[in-house]
Parts: structure tokens; sequence; C-alpha cells
């Protein structure tokens, strides 16, 4: 094969068992990166029942409300520290809803929780206090 000065060119050969010792390394390596650094053979599952009995329209309510409020507040109503929020389960229903009533109006000021606050109702802050304040306070 001649290249454009007319001189010879070598070409390589190719070497299949270099390349598949080279891609045997590698896949060993991605392997080792990719395992999980330690293998859990047994886990304990405790299954446990809700929180809180939805007995009443209100408290259904609340419960599908509280949803929203789970990413800081936990499902268990004892506040995230990553996200600085108090523990509310197990407040007070009145107490729940004049903090609601407070930052909706502006009494309190959470920047943090105005904009879910500022959609609820009436009715919804109570039906929230309803259920916060039926979360058990202890629970863990």
């Amino acid at each position: 094969m001649h290249g454009e000065s007319g001189e010879s060119k070598k070409i390589e050969r190719f070497d299949f068992e270099k390349t598949k010792q080279e891609h045997e390394k590698h896949v060993a390596e991605h392997a080792r990166l990719t395992a999980p650094a330690e293998v859990v053979e047994k886990v304990e599952v405790k299954v446990e029942g809700p929180l809180v009995e939805l007995t009443t329209p209100e408290l259904q309510r609340g419960s599908e409300l509280y949803k929203k409020c789970i990413a800081c507040h936990g499902s268990d109503g004892n506040g995230k520290k990553a996200q600085n929020a108090p523990r509310i389960g197990g407040q007070y229903d009145w107490y729940i809803t004049l903090q609601l009533n407070n930052i909706k109006n502006k009494v309190r000021i959470n920047k943090v929780m105005d904009p879910f606050v500022s959609r609820l109702s009436e009715q919804d802050m109570k039906d929230l206090g309803s259920y916060v304040s039926k979360i058990p306070w202890n629970h863990k």
C-alpha cells in the first residue's frame, strides 16, 4: 500500500488475543467497581399498621393532604433535621390549625410552607389539624 509520497506504509496486524485479554481485564474491573460494597443476606421486615386509623371523612382528607407535608415533617410527624422541620405529630388539632392559619394570613412568616398553605381552605387546615393530632407523639 502506498501513500501520496509513494512510500509503503506498514499496516499493523490485529492481535486478537491481546484485545481479548484487555477486554477481560476491563470487564473484571467494571465488575469490581460496580459490585455492592456489602451483601446483606437477610433483612428483617417489621410490618406495622397505619399510624392513624382513618375513622372519619376529616381524617381521611387530612391524611391525603398530609402527603405533601411528609417531605419535611416525615410520615411519622417527627420532623426531618435536614429540612429544619419541627415535630408536629401529636400536637393539638387547634394548634396545628392555628399555625396553618397564621402562615396563610402572613401572621407567621414561613417561606417554605407558604406555597403549600396558601392553597389550603379553612376546612383543609382543620382536616390537617385533625389528622396530625392523631399521629402518635412518641412514634419511632
